[in-house]
């Protein structure tokens, strides 16, 4: 007899290993359809962010006072082996105190290499790389003042991260996978997160809400995505909204317009374009046109 609970319980181990590690391979390759899905070879677009500290009214969450409300243009462009490298920019257009504040990101995906971001202060004429404090330490600051961090704005790279599929899900009336994103030794001391929950829309492979986890595996950020849309053949969600649970503030991503796959010259996404306002505005004539 207890031979043979032993075989069982040997058993049972054997199978629950193979179920785990089919799981996890099962997620990474969702997580890698997620990353891989079409989203344009270029993207040109004109936003609003709207922040706020909020409160509850019933089950809506509302904002608590006037929100602090910034337009901008933002212009992306994918690069190098099957366009997994993207640069992208983003110029404040309003308020008018902020006008031409802009940020630029390099993303290394196919190279495995850490995003580059600057900022550029118009006010100061300044261009400021955006680094953390050591090789160890994360990146501390959010874009323009919103409760979206630096670190948010990267893209991920698949390898940095383990997989888990945790349950499937009905969410906004989509059937989902819930998958659990924990971020492998090396990434971890680079992220301000332990880990994430994402529900995965199981026919667009479009991430619908997720739940971010400070290193102290507490609930942190929830990002949710709305008015989902297709456009050219790209799915789109036009709203983002982010809570910040730790300051009870959020912040509201609306895209307005856009545009996919119109030609973006080399030379626009580099810091020229930060610096020089003629320049910019130039090249940014030409792209508006085709916004929609």
């Amino acid at each position: 007899m207890v031979l043979l609970q032993k075989t069982l319980i040997a058993f049972l181990s054997i199978t629950t290993l193979s179920v785990a590690t089919v799981q996890a391979e099962d997620a990474r390759e969702i997580m890698r359809q997620v990353l891989d899905r079409n989203d344009g070879t270029t993207e040109i677009s004109q936003t609003t962010i709207s922040t706020c500290r909020y409160t509850k009214k019933g089950k809506k969450t509302v904002c608590a006072e006037k929100p602090r409300v910034k337009i901008l243009e933002n212009v992306r462009k994918d690069y190098g082996p099957r366009e997994k490298d993207h640069k992208s920019i983003a110029i404040i257009l309003s308020p008018p105190g902020e006008k031409g504040i802009g940020f630029l990101q390099y993303d290394y995906e196919a190279q495995g290499k850490e995003t580059d971001q600057w900022m550029y202060l118009s006010a100061l004429g300044k261009v400021k790389r955006i680094i953390s404090g050591n090789e160890d330490e994360p990146k501390t600051g959010s874009f323009f003042g919103s409760e979206i961090s630096y670190e948010d704005m990267e893209a991920r790279n698949l390898k940095d991260y383990t997989y888990k599929i945790l349950a499937h899900e009905t969410y906004q009336k989509r059937a989902c996978w819930v998958i659990e994103i924990l971020p492998t030794p090396q990434r971890a001391r680079k992220s301000n997160y332990s880990k994430f929950w994402s529900w995965v829309d199981k026919e667009r492979f479009l991430v619908l809400k997720e739940i971010l986890y400070n290193r102290s595996g507490k609930r942190v950020k929830r990002v949710t995505m709305r008015k989902v849309e297709q456009i050219d053949g790209i799915w789109l969600a036009r709203q983002s909204l982010v809570n910040n649970l730790e300051s009870r503030r959020m912040s509201v991503l609306q895209t307005k317009q856009v545009a996919f796959n119109i030609p973006v010259e080399e030379d626009f996404l580099t810091q020229r374009t930060l610096t020089d306002g003629a320049f910019r505005e130039g090249r940014l004539i030409k792209l508006r046109d085709s916004l929609k």
